[in-house]
């Protein structure tokens, strides 16, 4: 459970910044235009032009306070089920 939940943890952190670039092109500018027209690289400058380094990691402790635990409880729930079914 620790090494699903450190695990899980880590893989979150780590992708966030792409996580925070995907919400921003997933929302709809005014006038129902595509933000950044569409570029990921012009809403990653966008980003580091807005909040710095810092601004890529915006909305990770939310996550990992939702990741940690689900990713633990996952691979408990594997593990368990893996070995009721007999599955190698």
């Amino acid at each position: 459970m620790i090494a699903g939940a450190t695990a899980g943890g880590i893989g979150s952190y780590l992708t966030n910044p792409l996580d925070v670039i995907k919400t921003r092109l997933q929302t709809v500018g005014s006038g129902g235009v595509a933000p950044y027209g569409g570029s990921i690289s012009a809403c990653a400058v966008a980003v580091l032009e807005e909040g710095g380094l810092m601004a890529f990691l915006r909305g990770s402790v939310p996550r990992l306070m939702h990741k940690i635990p689900a990713n633990g409880c996952f691979f408990v729930f594997y593990e368990f089920f893996r070995r009721m079914l007999k599955v190698e």
